[in-house]
């Protein structure tokens, strides 16, 4: 079960995962944000991608799709079924790859979301975080892990600069099979030059703690990256990626010990006002 941070401003954009790699009813989800507090739940559900890069998990297209569509009915009905205890938003979690960016702005506009969280997890068209072998592979086609990295960024930067993204995802999630930060001058100019994209598209920065139960063992953006987006006034909220109910909230202790350490005093939350999604600092 998650952690206990200050009740009042409990947040999370980024999870509610069940079509491919999670498991649970979307109303177990809710709940468990309701018993814990929350002031705002955003749904985020993996986009189908694109025929030619298909996740390991992801059935055919056409029954993505079709699970896909019953995800947004369900959101919307528990939108309206649970008005008065939580604010509920319908969102989707977007898949960048270079070649497909068509298909990606195609795919938003069938349905009426809330907001979207922009991610990249495939390089070399290769989907690095599924495994080691995958990312290793991703590497060595790459030309090595400062390559890996430095072209990861520069796929980010495309997703930004499609204009999609409302929140940032796991920001430095190409980490997520090295005991280190991968470093080198390109990869720190490539990691400033993708913070500078990401407060020009006034993006909020996905502050997400599932890394911790991953082999880079850290919350995404780590520390470093974290404290130069606050010095750089890029907002940011809380994201415990839960692909299972009782993940709802999950580390979301550390994420905001994480964010004040990095000198943020507000967490951002999307809240709907109307018929409109307003961003409102809450206290961290």
């Amino acid at each position: 079960m998650a952690g206990s941070p200050e009740r009042g401003s409990l947040v999370s954009y980024h999870g509610g995962h069940t079509l491919y790699d999670g498991t649970g009813r979307l109303e177990d989800f809710v709940q468990a944000a309701v018993r814990q507090g929350f002031a705002g739940l955003g749904f985020s559900e993996h986009m189908p991608a694109p025929p030619r890069y298909p996740y390991p998990d992801q059935p055919s297209w056409d029954e993505a799709v079709r699970k896909f569509d019953r995800y947004v009915d369900t959101v919307q009905e528990l939108k309206v079924t649970y008005r008065d205890e939580l604010p509920l938003l319908l969102g989707i979690e977007v898949e960048y790859l270079p070649d497909e960016e068509e298909y990606l702005t195609d795919f938003l506009a069938r349905y009426p979301f809330d907001y979207v969280v922009g991610s990249v997890h495939y390089v070399a068209g290769i989907g690095f975080d599924h495994c080691r072998e995958w990312y290793d592979e991703a590497a060595q086609k790459c030309g090595g892990y400062e390559n890996l990295a430095v072209s990861y960024y520069t796929n980010v930067r495309g997703l930004l600069a499609l204009g999609v993204t409302d929140v940032l995802g796991h920001l430095d999630l190409i980490n997520i099979f090295s005991p280190a930060p991968i470093s080198g001058d390109d990869v720190a100019e490539a990691e400033e030059a993708t913070l500078a994209a990401a407060l020009q598209w006034n993006v909020i920065l996905d502050v997400n703690g599932r890394g911790l139960i991953k082999p880079c063992k850290q919350i995404y953006p780590r520390a470093e990256l974290l404290r130069k987006a606050r010095e750089m006034g890029i907002p940011a909220t809380f994201g415990d990626d839960s692909h299972a109910p009782d993940q709802v909230g999950a580390r979301l202790d550390e994420v905001r010990a994480s964010m004040r350490v990095a000198g943020y005093q507000t967490v951002t939350a999307l809240l709907p006002d109307g018929h409109q999604i307003q961003r409102v600092e809450l206290p961290l």
